[in-house]
This record gives structure tokens, sequence and C-alpha cells, in this order.
């Protein structure tokens, strides 16, 4: 609650990335636009955006974060769209139907992330933004103190069934690594 109020004051953050916030001259005018939270459920940042008068529909595969949005919603008393969808098909939206799309780090949940890039592209409005958080795939090649590489790139335990298993073992979910050249030149190919 007290994170909502202050954003209708104008002191907020958020986070793309897990550790450093967002510069503030990064968005678009808030006030009506139309926002796209895309695998954004959890009522972390759409609140804020919705304190500062914008517009907003969150996209997201999981129920529980969806539900999530919902309860931050209901208890804070405004509106957001929620849609349950997988975001590696096409989006449930018109074409240029968004100011600015909010992606947090959630590619690492999908094998081939340029399907998400050209759906971005055609959902969001000529001169929109698009803000996404990027993991390059470091991250997976070390052991869990960071002190050991203990696996190679590309990270795809679908292709690897010992890593599948170890995967599924620690609880880790089924992630994957991209490269900079799936991630930028990805969104670059899309337009």
């Amino acid at each position: 609650h007290e994170v909502f109020e202050k954003a209708k004051n104008n002191d907020w953050f958020v986070l793309l990335t897990p550790t450093k916030p967002v510069p503030k001259e990064w968005f678009c005018k808030m006030k009506d636009a139309k926002i796209l939270g895309l695998a954004s459920g959890g009522g972390q940042q759409m609140p804020i955006f919705t304190a500062l008068g914008a517009k907003c529909t969150v996209l997201d595969y999981s129920e529980k974060q969806l539900l999530s949005e919902k309860e931050v919603a209901k208890r804070e008393n405004y509106e957001i769209k929620t849609v349950r969808a997988d975001m590696t098909k096409p989006l449930p939206f018109e074409d240029e139907s968004f100011d600015l799309i909010f992606h947090p780090v959630s590619n690492c949940y999908i094998e081939d992330v340029l399907p998400v890039w050209k759906e971005c592209y055609r959902v969001l409005k000529k001169g929109g933004i698009l803000l996404a958080g990027l993991d390059n795939g470091i991250n997976y090649i070390f052991d869990d103190d960071e002190t050991m590489i203990t696996h190679k790139l590309p990270f795809n335990p679908l292709k690897d069934k010992q890593l599948y298993e170890e995967s599924i073992k620690n609880g880790w979910g089924i992630q994957f690594s991209h490269t900079i050249e799936e991630q930028v030149g990805g969104q670059l190919q899309a337009g």
C-alpha cells in the first residue's frame, strides 16, 4: 500500500532486472499511457504505473501471478486488465495497441525469443517504447556459489537429459540461456 501511495506522489522506482532501478527518463509520459506488462504479473510494476495515471494491461502465463495482480488492484481500488496467455504465441491485442511495453527478465523461461520480439513490434505503437530486462546467460554456467564453471552454453534442458533432470531436482524449473545476438539482434530483426 505504501509503495502505491508514494507513486501517486511521483516517488517511485521499478526494476526490469533483479537489482537496478530503471531510470525514469526511459519512460514515456505516464498519464493516460497504454502500458503492457509482458510476463510482468505479480503486482509489482503495474500498480506503480497505474498510480502514475497509466492504463495498464498485464499478460502472464501464471495464474498465480495474475491473481496477485488482481488482489493488489482490488486493495488499491484501481482497474487493471489481466490476460493469461503464452508470450511465445501471437498476442491477443490489435496492432499498435500500446505506448510502452514493460518486459522484466522472463525470456529465460522460453526457448525461442524471436516470436516475442516480433509480437512486441506488432502491438507497440510506432515511436513507442520497449523496456526489456535481458540476461546474457552467463549466470547459467556457474555453480550456486559462483566459484566454478559447471555448465556450458547454451543452457537448454530440453536438449540435454542430464541437465533436465538436474533442473527438476534442484527446483530451477525449465530455463534457457540466450545470447545478446538472440536478444538484441532479435529485436532488430523484428523491426
